[in-house]
């Protein structure tokens, strides 16, 4: 960590504005609708801080409540506080936080495996289940790495066909007992606190498993029939053996329009809702239901298509909250048939924080929690991250983590909390690829269309979004070579949010370019 770095807990946050810019961000602040409040201002040589009178913006306000610092990292007093330390809803800024500590405890260039293992194979024929043992590697996908700019993929199946392929080099050419897909390695949460009925039914808000395949999401785009009562039509992707069965109606103009959703129905998944005639396509990215079970599905698929027989049933071994941890290494004497290698975690990461992935924050949280010796259960993996935040300094007591990702509403963290991340990240031997692993302004992930006009690099921040709250945090490369650590936190505001996004990103502008007027 460069010298002078750090920002003290309960202290140094009530900041300053450096000179010659000091009064243009001011008049700044009260254009937002943030007000003068919380706010103190550097003293000129000699002369005491001038701390603001004002009491804090009131929730609900247009311009919504601000927590804000900025610190130089050279040293120094903040360059700018509002309500530092004052605990928001950090939305995906909490990511921050999780892929510090995923980066800290497993290391930047270690792997994950996804097994496919049997009791034996006679003659072609696996005895038994074939097993599908799940290893927490939220890229069990056709992602594309290395990251770069924004998400690519291939085909959805290929890395089943690969394990498919592996397994017909083996010699396997039937499975008479069905899959046995097996995610216990920790327990599967469907319903984390703090997310709504409505986030669970999108990709952001799928079930979290050791065994995900495709992000445990499937793509729809759904086409209204010619009129009222007649089916929609639905590309679904990917949908392994038509498990995904399309119940989407046309509704007229008077009718309530459903959102689309996918149900689980017997042996069946039900893609439901409906869509106005003659409307434009709606696409859509929804959760899968039962990630684990969706897995086996798509892997006998790729069986098949293989040329391997497959008969019996996908089942599902789980592991839910509360259970006892089951004894390892899983399947002792089974022989291995095929694996699959994850990229390294400094790939995971790089991803969970360009384009903001929830399931893939969680599975990496909990991959973290068995590595320190816990169990892999939200209780267990959630307490060891924040008791490592609080002994490193990051966070206070005031600090609420309650995800790995963000979504929770109950989360809370102030700007102080998460400029003292960034600041850690400099004595930290993997905080330059973490550091790396952050959007870049107008460039890729989230901040691919955003904070133009400024010099490449010139920004790399984490972004952060939910309905009521607005956040981003990272950090800012001056026009003199200065360097900022830098967090922005905004909820409770009326404001639509494209303005509020728009006010941020000025202000993360106008520091960046030393500007002294608006």
């Amino acid at each position: 960590m460069r010298e002078g770095l750090a920002v003290g807990k309960g202290q140094g946050v009530q900041g300053s504005l450096h000179r010659g810019w000091r009064h243009g961000v001011c008049g700044f602040l009260l254009l937002m609708g943030m007000g003068s409040s919380g706010l103190a201002h550097a003293a000129l040589p000699g002369q005491p801080s001038r701390p603001a009178p004002a009491d804090p913006e009131s929730p609900g306000t247009p311009g919504g409540r601000w927590s804000v610092l900025v610190q130089d990292v050279r040293g120094g007093a903040p360059v700018l506080s509002q309500n530092a330390t004052a605990p928001q809803l950090p939305a995906s800024t909490a990511k921050l936080l999780t892929t510090a500590y995923v980066l800290h405890n497993l290391g930047a260039q270690d792997h994950f495996l996804t097994r496919v293992l049997a009791q034996g194979l006679v003659a072609g024929r696996v005895m038994g289940p074939l097993i599908f043992l799940g290893g927490g590697d939220p890229n069990l996908s056709s992602r594309i790495f290395p990251f770069h700019g924004k998400t690519r993929r291939g085909p959805a199946l290929s890395p089943l066909r690969d394990l498919a392929e592996q397994l017909w080099q083996a010699g396997v050419r039937e499975v008479p007992d069905g899959i046995l897909a097996d995610s216990r390695l920790f327990p599967t949460e469907y319903a984390p606190m703090g997310w709504t009925p409505e986030d669970q039914r999108y990709w952001y808000g799928a079930p979290i498993s050791a065994l995900t395949f495709n992000d445990a999401m499937v793509e729809v785009l759904v086409r209204p029939g010619a009129r009222s009562g007649q089916p929609a039509s639905a590309e679904i992707v990917p949908n392994p053996l038509g498990v995904i069965r399309n119940a989407v109606k046309t509704v007229g103009a008077g009718e309530e329009v459903i959102p689309l959703r996918l149900e689980i129905v017997g042996e069946h998944w039900v893609l439901i809702g409906s869509i106005r005639a003659r409307a434009a396509p709606v696409s859509a990215m929804l959760a899968q239901p039962d990630p684990a079970r969706f897995a086996g599905l798509a892997l006998q698929q790729a069986l098949l298509d293989q040329g391997i027989r497959v008969t019996g049933e996908v089942q599902v071994r789980a592991r839910g909250q509360g259970s006892a941890a089951p004894q390892r290494p899983f399947y002792p004497g089974y022989v291995v048939l095929a694996q699959r290698r994850s990229p390294a975690i400094i790939d995971a990461v790089t991803v969970v924080n360009k384009v903001s992935e929830n399931t893939h924050a969680e599975i990496l949280l909990r991959d973290a929690d068995l590595a320190r010796g816990g169990d892999g259960a939200t209780h267990s993996a959630l307490a060891r991250l924040r008791d490592w935040l609080l002994r490193e300094g990051v966070i206070d007591q005031q600090a609420e983590v309650a995800d790995a990702c963000g979504l929770s509403r109950n989360a809370r963290l102030s700007a102080a909390d998460l400029v003292r991340a960034l600041a850690q990240s400099y004595q930290q031997p993997w905080g330059a690829l973490w550091r790396a692993s952050l959007p870049v302004g107008a460039e890729d992930g989230t901040l691919r269309h955003r904070l133009e006009g400024l010099p490449m690099g010139t920004v790399r921040a984490k972004t952060g979004t939910l309905r009521d709250a607005l956040a981003l945090a990272g950090l800012i490369r001056g026009n003199h070579g200065q360097e900022y650590a830098f967090a922005i936190l905004v909820d409770h505001f009326k404001a639509p949010r494209a303005a509020i996004r728009s006010r941020m990103d000025d202000l993360v502008r106008r520091i960046a370019l030393g500007e002294s007027a608006l």
